[in-house]
């Protein structure tokens, strides 16, 4: 116990321990009990480190540390107390530790004489976090006695677009945060003290599940804390407040048939737990037939997906721009015909909107309705295309005009089953409506998963797991459609 007592706080710890004590606590004497990290959780923070690296080309010709942590943090810190009296002026990763702190600073960078600090944020704005864990950094590297004359927080510029090379003078937005971090110091050193006692008694904090657990980050120790908390909850009705949330269950109400009937609900949780009490499905057959009558054939079920690169690949899009690269589109030209299925994923040698958009104008004729499951989604993205390549604005705006929504009949709860948790997500709709069809048992089964393997392969250079990704990347987008298919034909036979 006495070892993990003495382990500095770091800025990761300070800002966990901010959200949560009892967080911070696990991290340092109970790491066994945290959650083991997703793979979406692992891209963001690899996303980061990208954009991290990709930073130090506005300071070029310095010493990078980062090689060395976490494995030596003992390294880096003697290692920038060498380089600084050696003079070099630009390193990256530079350690400093003081009164049981320790930081790693970005990019430190020494002009006439004066050092300058950078804080490196793969996201395109300041957050208050930013300023919190920018003045625990402050703290230290001032406590040390660097004679720091400013501070800054290095973020991507959303309203950069790429254009051939890229740029990264326009990339990044450089903002100092001196003022902010200097009227803060005081907590700051308040809030290191509490950590400091904190870590030093021999139980975790006795704090309850609440709003913490996922403001501002949600807590890699969930699992554990959450372990009482049924699979499906009153956490999950819809669209309650987190404050009715844990209103309901601080008063010991943690099933959602266990919600009293007077509690003051919307409408739509109303039926989420009347349903759930009763076990009975809610059909709302009128406004469903009407919904059905103005679809016009032929029909073009059609689903895509995107990926966000945080740092642009293509010319003409910006970072964490979602870029379309496949689609699965089936047609029924009359009710009860055949289906056809059409589909298309781009090629990794390039930007995929292109081959992309004129595969998809072929692919759907002029007539008929475009079947799509959360509209706001795939316009908004259609749209997108028509800004950055103008030249098929005008085929992609008739394609948006023929655009009707599936999700409308579950969203507005005409159709509601006690299977759907509450939820309209074509994930819980299609197996409450179908029957032996899931997501389950494929191997990309959400949309995140299927925009990680996409951005993969740009790297991936192993044939098998090229092939084996690009099959499993088309089997999940045609269960997309495919379940749009099938849930059509439940509510024509409503």
């Amino acid at each position: 116990m006495n070892q993990i007592k003495r382990q500095p706080i770091s800025k990761s710890s300070f800002i966990r321990g901010l959200q949560c004590y009892k967080s911070l606590y696990l991290k340092k004497h109970h790491p066994e009990l945290e959650d083991q990290i997703s793979e979406s959780q692992q891209a963001i923070f690899d996303k980061g480190t990208n954009v991290g690296i990709l930073a130090q080309q506005l300071f070029p010709g310095g010493v990078d540390l980062g090689e060395f942590i976490p494995s030596d943090f003992g390294r880096v810190l003697s290692e920038t107390s060498k380089l600084i009296g050696d003079g070099q002026d630009v390193i990256y990763e530079a350690g400093f530790s003081v009164n049981g702190t320790i930081c790693f600073v970005d990019i430190l960078v020494k002009e006439e004489g004066k050092w300058y600090a950078y804080e490196v944020k793969g996201s395109t704005s300041i957050s208050d976090v930013y300023i919190w864990d920018t003045a625990f950094q402050y703290h230290v590297l001032t406590s040390v006695g660097l004679e720091l004359e400013d501070i800054f927080v290095i973020h991507l510029n959303n309203q950069y677009v790429r254009k051939d090379e890229l740029d990264v003078h326009e990339l990044f937005t450089i903002q100092s945060v001196l003022n902010e971090v200097q009227l803060i110091q005081g907590d700051v050193i308040k809030n290191i003290n509490l950590l400091k006692q904190m870590l030093g008694n021999d139980i975790a904090p006795d704090i309850d599940i609440g709003k913490q657990c996922k403001d501002p980050y949600s807590c890699s120790f969930i699992g554990h804390c959450w372990s009482g908390i049924p699979e499906y909850s009153v956490f999950d009705i819809s669209r309650l407040s987190a404050d009715k949330k844990f209103n309901l269950y601080r008063q010991g109400i943690l099933e959602v048939k266990d919600v009293p009937s007077d509690y003051p609900l919307s409408d739509n949780q109303q039926l989420q737990v009347y349903a759930e009490k009763s076990g009975e499905r809610t059909i709302d057959s009128k406004r469903i037939q009407k919904f059905i009558k103005e679809f016009t054939f032929p029909l073009y079920f059609l689903d895509f997906e995107t990926f966000q690169p945080a740092i642009p690949l293509f010319n003409e899009s910006r970072p964490y721009q979602q870029i379309p690269f496949q689609y699965s589109l089936h047609i029924l030209k009359e009710n009860n015909g055949d289906l056809i299925h059409k589909e298309f994923l781009a090629e990794t040698n390039g930007d995929p909107r292109i081959t992309f958009i004129e595969q998809l104008i072929t692919d759907i004729e002029d007539t008929g309705d475009v079947v799509v499951y959360n509209k706001s989604f795939e316009i908004t993205r259609l749209k997108e295309i028509a800004r950055d390549f103008p030249h098929y604005k005008d085929s992609i705006d008739r394609i948006n005009s023929r655009i009707v929504d599936l999700m409308e009949p579950f969203s507005k709860k005409w159709y509601y089953t006690p299977d759907m948790k509450g939820s309209y997500s074509i994930k819980l709709v299609l197996p409450a409506l179908v029957l032996g069809f899931s997501y389950e048992n494929l191997e990309i089964n959400k949309g995140d998963m299927a925009s990680l393997a996409f951005e993969y392969l740009y790297t991936e250079t192993n044939e098998s797991v090229i092939a084996k990704t690009r099959t499993d990347l088309l089997e999940y987008c045609k269960l997309d459609t495919l379940a749009m298919v099938e849930i059509l034909k439940v509510l024509q036979k409503v």
